[in-house]
């Protein structure tokens, strides 16, 4: 159906023409009371007007009068923006509503429930309940996933850094994080760029770690030192911003001296370390031959103990048996004289050959029976 009606002498809308003045009040715009036809004759719709025809569309529709203050018909098109508005707040309750306050927390994520932009509760995994936006909203940060920041290893101005010593020292790291859920309000509202904040953080700690160490160490026995010193800095400044963050570990993924020294440093290094292999050759020696050397020397003393005591003995025997030869002697002078003498004859000529003189002076010769009497006994056998 065309705009204009020509029933009506006037180009009016599909609402229908004001032309001649005769107003159509079936028209939610209201006509001027002026003529002119079609859209030369309209004005601007009338704030108070319209105001008007909703309060009476509510009442109708709600059991009031259906007058208002457009008369007659005018309550029809009072009814037809009360079932709009009507339908619009059921809609709202029935299907924004629901979608709007309940949301739903994965189990690593924790629900920060914000009411006008204040933390208000903590929410935890599953389903929830809140307020519709713009009442209440909520943050839901990832608290389990460990996040990893790399610095320095493709960065000169991160990786030099001054020793204690005035040496400069290339250093490559990683920083192992995650959220704090002691602290979940901390992380969400105290820091706007948790990674930005935990690089400078973690950059800071290590030169102010290697700031106070000498170069040496840092590149050689000192670097699981460094990166706990590192992690208890960073963790202590975290906690001091409040940021809601926990330093998990600190890896030094390179510690030496920059590229021009290096070749320098790794002779250096390289001594150090003949140095350190041979103090513990030299150690595992002295622990062979100490333990020897005691032996022997315990051996020893053994040895000359045991030899002492026989001495003792030994002598303690022989002055015993003096004493006891004296005593007899004392007792017998003249017997004991003679015994000692044949006894001290029979041990010195039981080993000697026999000859026997005569008072001239010459040998006698003799018949050794007994070597004969041997010597028979020989052959017999």
């Amino acid at each position: 159906m065309p705009w204009n009606d020509n029933a009506g002498g006037g180009g009016g809308g599909p609402w229908g023409s004001g032309g001649n003045g005769g107003g159509n009040r079936n028209n939610p715009w209201g006509q001027n009371g002026g003529g002119g036809g079609g859209r030369d004759g309209q004005e601007p719709p009338d704030l108070d007007e319209l105001v008007g025809k909703l309060q009476d569309g509510l009442r109708g529709m709600f059991g009031g009068g259906g007058g208002g203050r457009s008369g007659g018909k005018g309550g029809s098109g009072g009814g037809i923006f009360g079932a709009i508005l009507v339908a619009l707040v059921i809609g709202f309750g029935v299907i924004i509503w629901p979608g709007r306050a309940v949301y739903q927390v994965q189990p690593e994520q924790v629900g920060v429930v914000m009411r006008f932009g204040e933390y208000v509760r903590t929410a935890p995994p599953g389903l929830n309940l809140k307020l519709p936006w713009p009442i209440e909203t909520v943050e839901l940060p990832n608290v389990t996933e460990t996040r990893t920041i790399s610095i320095g290893a493709n960065n000169i101005g991160e990786s030099q850094m001054l020793t204690r010593d005035e040496n400069i020292v290339d250093i490559a790291f990683e920083v192992q994080w995650r959220v704090d859920t002691a602290n979940i309000a901390d992380f969400v509202f105290n820091v706007r760029n948790q990674e930005e904040a935990v690089r400078a953080v973690a950059e800071s700690a290590m030169r102010e770690v290697v700031g106070t160490s000498d170069l040496v160490p840092i590149i050689t026995t000192a670097r699981a030192e460094v990166s706990q010193r590192t992690r208890e800095v960073m963790q202590q400044t975290l906690d001091e911003y409040e940021a809601g963050i926990q330093i998990l570990q600190v890896n030094l993924e390179r510690s030496q001296a920059p590229q021009s020294v290096i070749d320098a440093f790794r002779d250096v290094d390289s001594a150090a370390q003949d140095a350190e292999r041979a103090r513990l050759n030299a150690t595992a020696h002295a622990n062979r031959v100490i333990p020897e050397a005691r032996g022997e020397a315990a051996q020893i003393t053994q040895s000359a103990q045991a030899y002492r005591d026989s001495v003792i003995a030994e002598a303690q025997g022989e002055a015993d048996r003096f004493v006891a030869i004296y005593d007899e002697y004392a007792l017998s002078p003249e017997v004991t004289r003679r015994r000692m003498y044949l006894e001290t004859m029979e041990r010195i000529l039981g080993n000697s050959e026999l000859i026997i003189l005569d008072q001239e002076g010459n040998a006698v010769p003799y018949l050794p029976l007994d070597q004969l009497g041997r010597n028979r006994g020989q052959g017999g056998q």
